[in-house]
């Protein structure tokens, strides 16, 4: 370091008293409008980036999937969790059709990949242990199906995305 501060303060004269070289500011204009041009993403990109973002969604659908347990439940039989189940399957199921609707665009092998994920997050296998109370048998309904609309969410904002740039080209 102290050398690097020695050869500034010897050369202080050049590197500020100097002029630059002819070309230099033609030389400095091109770079900074090359790096300001805005880059264009290609189609190929962005469907590669839906099937990693439906890949995520599959696995972290079976990541967080509840473990069945050897006792099997029959805490659906409550008529409380059976309502909240319910109302979210229902929710579930308009962000489903919200999200084929958006994959009508897409490639067929990339829609037919994306379309299995789908088929996975609607098949309802989760039972809950007889072992919780009511307040927290709702509670994991209600984060089971959070989870899923949520990486239905995520989807559509990359479908509506490579939409867009569909639409631009």
């Amino acid at each position: 370091m102290k050398n690097v501060e020695e050869k500034i303060s010897e050369n202080i004269n050049e590197i500020f008293g100097g002029k630059p070289e002819k070309g230099h500011r033609e030389r400095f204009a091109e770079k900074l409008s090359l790096m300001q041009k805005p880059k264009h993403k290609s189609f190929i990109s962005y469907l590669k980036y839906i099937a990693t973002t439906a890949a995520v969604v599959a696995v972290a659908f079976f990541v967080f999937k509840t473990e069945k347990t050897e006792d099997k439940s029959t805490a659906f039989n409550d008529v409380h969790i059976a309502e909240v189940k319910q109302y979210y399957a229902m929710q579930l199921n308009d962000e489903i059709d919200a999200t084929k609707e958006l994959l009508k665009n897409i490639d067929e092998p990339y829609r037919n990949e994306l379309l299995s994920d789908i088929k996975l997050m609607e098949i309802d296998e989760n039972e809950i242990p007889n072992t919780l109370d009511n307040e927290r048998k709702t509670a994991l309904v209600v984060s089971i199906y959070k989870r899923k609309i949520e990486s239905l969410h995520n989807l559509q904002s990359s479908l509506l995305a490579c939409n867009k740039q569909i639409n631009i080209k």
